[in-house]
């Protein structure tokens, strides 16, 4: 008998244990499947009050002040319902329990008239008809969020270790609930805060429906939320077809590096504008001016970005010819100069080589001789280079370029061309910020400005040009409605002529204004200025008097923490007997070629056209490891001739060679399968490295 009740006791615990995992499992299901707060709660307290076989079961819910009240209840039918009961006395502002449930401590009265409460305890306990209490807190985080309780009202009760164990565990499950509560209420009401804020956004939008300009607005992960008539119009995109779609998959042809920044600014700055370059349904490209708001919700946070975008597809191309006219104008001033300029070049070659012819020059002063007549060559070569790309206007893309270059090569024009009666002063500090430009566009508008500082000074002057690194805060920038707020190169150029009077300041910039006598001037120089500095995301300033002169202050934005490339002195690369065969119509360019490739351990073949080079080329096919191409020769070009060596050889190696190196002579001659090209006139250094790339990579 004693045996068959030890197993009853045993079976009875292994049920119980069982039946609590089972409500465990329930309610923590109950929490993964549901969102409703109040039917967990409203649960759990049914399932503990079935399990502990109590009068009532119930979850108080503190508020901040320690007061509080009954937020769910599950009684036996016969007792006093608690349900929103309200303890709004001091009691747990005073009891000591207070500091136990906060530390996650349960409490477990088996009497309330014999453990020894406190008198308020007590008299609370027996209002609520309370004999026997559990209580487990609910702790969510750091905070005590409420108390999971049990009461049996009818007589004392000794509460088993496997039930506090219970009501411990169901708490926790509790706290996950409400944890989760709290983050689908706090996700939710960002999601109807979004849902306004986008609404407000389109309402707002709907009212510019009827503005010339395209406006977009497009979340922060470029996803298209409001598309106007006008972007319709712009773009052949109607609103249906480019909502929710990827802007920059709808209006850029590949990875835009300027799109890019402009994510980047309006993320850092809040806005942004500036020139992009766009497609159109049909495929066409257009150039729109382009500003970028950041829109933020309620709290602050980043949410997504207006976009207003105006064409100006037809001004940049009368800006193009403006600037292709002005290039031929400030030539045609300079062209005395530049003539000035290749004599001062062509005089020290001339004479260093009759003197090199005398047999009784040697020693150090035929090196000094040589040293001359190599400087004054490629100083010819960058003048021709300069003047070339000025008159043709050519546009590279932006690159990341130090002023300070620019500004010392503005510093050798002024030198060589202007009237000696004016003074030239040049500071550039030495760690002066680099920027992001075309090099060509920026070298304009120097010569621009500085060929009006000339002019303004007929009688003589000084001329200053000067740099800093400077930042532009918000009180600069609201003053100045082209500044943005962040770091710039400032160029000045400041002369001290005849200066202007405040009507002409006001009118400097308009595209054909000019001062300048019937003949002397189109008006354009300063509108494209300032067209080119704004194209660069900069501004331009002037500050004049009538009779003391005039400054020029032009702001770049500065690329910080990168810098540009440096030049390396490398020992000259060394052949290894590889058969060469040169192909040029000047004997002069082939002979030098021969003997720099000799003198280099290389074996040399010539070829005077490209009839004579597929000639030797079919005869020593494999002794000739690459081939030195002219691209203009007469007779068969250059081209023509690669074609035919790539007939006769698929894998032949050719650099090609020439004087023009507009893109479309270079991009020609890749086409037809050139491993380099070089540009006339080069340098030692450059024709031996690009062989020894060539051959190495082969």
């Amino acid at each position: 008998m004693v045996e068959l009740t030890a197993r009853q006791r045993q079976e009875e615990v292994w049920r119980q244990q069982a039946e609590r995992e089972r409500l465990v499992g329930a309610i923590a299901g109950r929490i993964r499947s549901s969102l409703n707060l109040g039917e967990i709660l409203s649960t759990t307290v049914s399932e503990v009050k079935d399990f502990l076989q109590c009068e009532r079961a119930f979850i108080y819910r503190f508020c901040e002040d320690w007061s509080g009240y009954v937020a769910v209840e599950s009684v036996t039918p016969g007792w006093s319902s608690i349900l929103g009961a309200k303890i709004t006395d001091s009691f747990f502002a005073q009891d000591a329990c207070r500091e136990l449930y906060k530390q996650g401590r349960n409490q477990a009265v088996e009497d309330i008239y014999t453990a020894g409460l406190s008198e308020c305890h007590v008299n609370l306990l027996a209002e609520l008809e309370v004999r026997s209490n559990l209580v487990i807190p609910i702790v969510q985080g750091e905070q005590l969020w409420g108390l999971l309780v049990a009461n049996q009202c009818s007589e004392p009760r000794q509460w088993q270790q496997l039930e506090i164990d219970l009501l411990t565990h169901l708490a926790m499950q509790v706290a996950i609930a409400i944890q989760q509560s709290l983050l689908f209420e706090q996700i939710h009401t960002e999601l109807i805060e979004r849902q306004k804020s986008e609404q407000k956004i389109r309402e707002q939008a709907a009212l510019l429906d009827i503005a010339t300009d395209a406006i977009i607005v497009r979340s922060l992960d470029n996803d298209i939320r409001f598309w106007n008539k006008s972007a319709e119009n712009l773009y052949g995109w109607k609103a249906e077809d480019a909502l929710g779609k990827n802007i920059h998959q709808l209006l850029y042809k590949e990875t835009s590096r300027e799109f890019q920044q402009a994510q980047q600014c309006v993320i850092e700055r809040g806005s942004w504008q500036g020139e992009l370059t766009q497609v159109r349904k049909d495929g066409k490209e257009i150039i729109v001016e382009s500003r970028w708001t950041l829109v933020r919700d309620l709290e602050g946070e980043p949410q997504s970005i207006l976009i207003v975008n105006t064409d100006i597809t037809e001004k940049k191309q009368l800006e193009t010819q403006f600037l292709r006219t002005q290039r031929l104008e400030s030539i045609g001033t300079l062209a005395g100069g530049i003539a000035h300029d290749l004599n001062n070049v062509l005089t020290p070659i001339i004479m260093s080589s009759q003197l090199l012819l005398k047999a009784q020059i040697k020693g150090n002063k035929r090196q000094q001789l040589l040293t001359t007549i190599e400087k004054s060559a490629k100083r010819g070569a960058a003048l021709v280079k300069q003047v070339l790309s000025f008159a043709r206007g050519m546009e590279g893309q932006h690159t990341i370029l130090q002023v300070s270059h620019l500004l010392w090569e503005i510093r050798h024009i002024i030198k060589e061309t202007f009237p000696k009666s004016i003074a030239l002063e040049v500071d550039i500090p030495p760690d002066l910020w680099v920027v992001s430009g075309d090099a060509t566009q920026l070298h304009q508008v120097l010569m621009n400005l500085v060929v009006n500082a000339r002019d303004a000074m007929p009688n003589g002057g000084m001329l200053q040009l000067s740099a800093e690194n400077v930042f532009i805060d918000d009180n600069y920038a609201r003053m100045n409605l082209d500044a943005q707020v962040g770091y710039y190169c400032c160029i000045h150029v400041l002369d001290t002529g005849t200066g202007m009077t405040p009507e002409i300041l006001t009118r400097i910039f308009e595209p054909f204004f000019t001062t300048k006598e019937h003949g002397k001037g189109t008006g354009l120089g300063l509108s494209t200025v300032l067209g080119i500095i704004k194209s660069h995301g900069g501004f331009v300033t002037v500050d004049s008097s009538v009779g003391k002169g005039t400054e020029f202050q032009v702001y770049l934005p500065a690329v910080l923490g990168t810098e540009t490339p440096q030049a390396l002195n490398k020992e000259l690369p060394r052949g290894q007997g590889e058969l060469i065969l040169v192909v040029d119509d000047e004997a002069n360019i082939r002979q030098i070629a021969k003997t720099s490739l000799e003198t280099s351990n290389y074996k040399v073949l010539e070829a005077s056209d490209g009839i004579e080079a597929i000639a030797l080329y079919v005869q020593h096919k494999n002794e000739i490891s690459a081939v030195l191409m002219d691209m203009l020769m007469p007779e068969m070009d250059g081209l023509t001739t690669i074609r035919m060596l790539k007939q006769i050889n698929p894998e032949v190696l050719i650099i090609a060679i020439s004087g023009l190196t507009e893109t479309a002579n270079v991009n020609s001659a890749l086409a037809v399968g050139v491993q380099a090209f070089l540009s006339k006139p080069y340098t030692l250094q450059e024709l031996l490295n690009t062989l020894q790339t060539v051959l190495s990579a082969k």
